[in-house]
């Protein structure tokens, strides 16, 4: 009859207990890593679709409204602010201007560029060696003058 001496002998449940300790601290990194990754691709992408219908808005506005008297390049940075709730935006985002010959006549496009400079939302990025210290994102809207 074989006798095991029940003293020295361990349940396998304790003796795998350590290794998992051990393949959770090496897939944890990874696994946070991705998570902030994914959240900051997230909310990069949300400003970029923002910063894209603000340049479309600011843009249409000037091309419809520019031959008016009382259009001026504030106010089609204004449509454009008003566009892009999410974004904190301001008039200094916001640049118009117009192809061709530079004036917003039939045949040329109205072109408002967005440009937007923000921190990182969980500062993490900052903190790989290469990467910038700030996420600039930049929208881009066009539309044809006078119809």
């Amino acid at each position: 009859m074989n006798i095991r001496n029940r003293s020295t002998a361990k349940p396998t449940a304790t003796r795998e207990s350590g290794a998992v300790a051990v393949e959770f601290a090496l897939i944890f990194p990874l696994l946070i890593v991705l998570v902030l990754g994914i959240a900051e691709f997230g909310r990069a992408f949300n400003i970029q679709v923002s910063l894209s219908e603000a340049g479309r808005e600011a843009s249409r506005y000037a091309a419809i409204h520019c031959s008016e008297a009382t259009y001026s390049a504030s106010n089609a940075q204004s449509a454009g602010i008003a566009a892009a709730p999410s974004v904190a935006l301001s008039a200094s985002n916001i640049t118009i201007s117009y192809s061709g010959t530079g004036t917003c006549s039939s045949g040329n496009n109205a072109v408002a560029n967005v440009s937007y400079t923000t921190a990182w939302m969980t500062g993490f990025p900052a903190l790989i060696p290469g990467m910038p210290s700030s996420l600039t994102v930049k929208g881009t809207g066009v539309m044809r003058c006078g119809g």
